[in-house]
């Protein structure tokens, strides 16, 4: 009786959205401070026993089982102001925590940030890096590769060593290693010859002026000699993030445009874009996004949908679409009618930055409400 009591403290009464959608708010704990953990981050473990809960202001790094938000272990991982990007490792032993901001006033420039790997079990970081504009671990999970003004680097996790028989001289901003660990790409400026040599540029002058100035390339290296593999076959905005799909496939790109192209009809809009993991072709699906602050974006576990945050007119969204065909076929907008029956301590949103995570049974996803979270089952 008293479980049922505490379970039904913590999580608020299954409603309904006018269109039909069935969602619910969380509270993680049960706790109800004025200073309330700020959630800013979201992930689900590999084998999808436990959610993590990265929070701001130095708050512990949360976790709980799944399903069961009131039984919470923490983390003390220090101050984060603005919050962190934590994902899980390959085996669900590391997390890789990346530093986030509130607010970028040189969104065209590259920004030196922290990143950490923290042991789980042991609660403790086992290796923190400065001024890195990117950073990825190894499947196998001994290796951290990180990307700064000096450019790739291998380091040991164990020991913090670097590789420099394998490093790379040529800075960029985004790195992402692929699932099976044997390849990695990188984002970097290109050089004028690069750009020449894009399929999609040709023979345009101006587009070869402006994709030298503006644009960006996404080189695909081998993990065991660091040598390119090939070149994505097109000229990208900035690189925000690459990132490889959990089953191999897919290597995205997120891009947004700089703020002084032209011809951007929307200088808030930004996208991700889809590669062959293997051969390195583009495919034809691509996914826009009109998010404030870089958007999350996840597949389902059965691969099929392709999430990604955004904002409507007023507030934000998680837009749903089918992987294969890039169609639209559900959207869940955030808006005040979730935050109504507000207790004390309880924050109606955050900073305007939205995470979620899909949830194992291809049915729910969680997302980010402040110091609460939102259940919705989008699979009916």
């Amino acid at each position: 009786m008293l479980t049922t009591a505490i379970a039904c403290l913590l999580t608020l009464a299954t409603v309904a959205q006018d269109d039909g959608q069935v969602y619910h708010t969380i509270r993680v704990g049960g706790q109800q401070t004025l200073s309330g953990h700020l959630i800013s981050w979201l992930d689900v473990a590999p084998d999808g026993s436990a959610v993590s809960a990265s929070s701001t202001q130095g708050f512990p790094l949360r976790f709980f089982p799944m399903d069961r938000p009131e039984e919470v272990t923490g983390i003390d991982v220090g101050n984060w102001y603005a919050g962190s990007r934590a994902r899980y490792s390959a085996s669900g032993k590391y997390m890789l925590l990346q530093q986030l901001f509130y607010l970028d006033f040189a969104p065209n420039k590259d920004k030196p940030i922290k990143y950490e790997v923290i042991d789980i079990a042991a609660g403790k970081a086992v290796r923190s890096f400065e001024d890195l504009f990117a950073a990825d671990l190894t499947p196998d999970e001994t290796t951290v590769l990180t990307l700064d003004k000096e450019g790739v680097h291998f380091v040991d996790l164990a020991t913090g060593k670097r590789n420099d028989a394998k490093r790379i001289e040529r800075t960029g901003n985004a790195i992402s290693v692929s699932r099976d660990g044997q390849r990695f790409a990188v984002a970097h400026r290109p050089t004028k010859s690069e750009v020449e040599a894009l399929p999609t540029v040709r023979n345009d002058k101006d587009a070869i002026k402006n994709g030298v100035k503006y644009g960006q390339i996404v080189v695909v290296y081998d993990m065991a000699t660091s040598k390119p593999v090939h070149t994505l076959p097109e000229l990208f905005d900035k690189v925000f993030r690459l990132e490889y799909s959990a089953d191999g496939t897919d290597l995205w790109i997120h891009a947004k445009p700089h703020s002084r192209k032209g011809g951007n009809p929307n200088p808030g809009q930004s996208y991700v874009e889809v590669a062959d993991a293997r051969s390195g072709e583009m495919k034809r699906t691509s996914f826009p996004s009109l998010a404030t602050f870089e958007p999350d974006f996840r597949t389902s576990p059965d691969g099929s949908l392709f999430a990604i945050g955004s904002t409507g007119g007023k507030f934000q969204e998680i837009h749903l679409y089918d992987r294969n065909s890039g169609r639209m076929v559900d959207r869940f907008v955030v808006s005040w009618r979730l935050w109504e029956n507000l207790d004390k301590g309880e924050f109606a949103s955050g900073d305007g930055r939205l995470s979620f995570t899909f949830l194992p049974d291809n049915k729910r996803m969680l997302l980010t409400s402040g110091n609460r979270l939102i259940e919705w089952t989008y699979g009916k």
